[in-house]
Formats: C-alpha cells, structure tokens, sequence
C-alpha cells in the first residue's frame, strides 16, 4: 500500500505514517519496506 492508502485506512496523515514506518525501519535496520520485510521474516515476527 502507499502511505497515503495506510493514512487514509488508520484515519493518520501521511507525515504520520512516514514516521511510523521510518521507526519500524530503524528497529529493523532496514532501507526500506521490502528490507523490512525480508528482516522480519529472518526474525521469524511473522506468525
């Protein structure tokens, strides 16, 4: 989704949703969304 369509579906602007996701990135040590990802699935957060 792009982060206008996660803002709009949890009622958040989109400097909101920037931040969020920059966070979830830094905790992951990833670039971006597709890093994230990938690193999530490593740390077996996907249940």
């Amino acid at each position: 989704m792009s982060n206008q369509q996660i803002a709009d579906k949890l009622f958040i602007t989109v400097g909101t949703t920037k931040w969020h996701l920059n966070q979830i990135f830094g905790r992951l040590q990833a670039r971006n969304r597709t890093e994230a990802v990938a690193r999530a699935r490593e740390l077996d957060l996907f249940s």
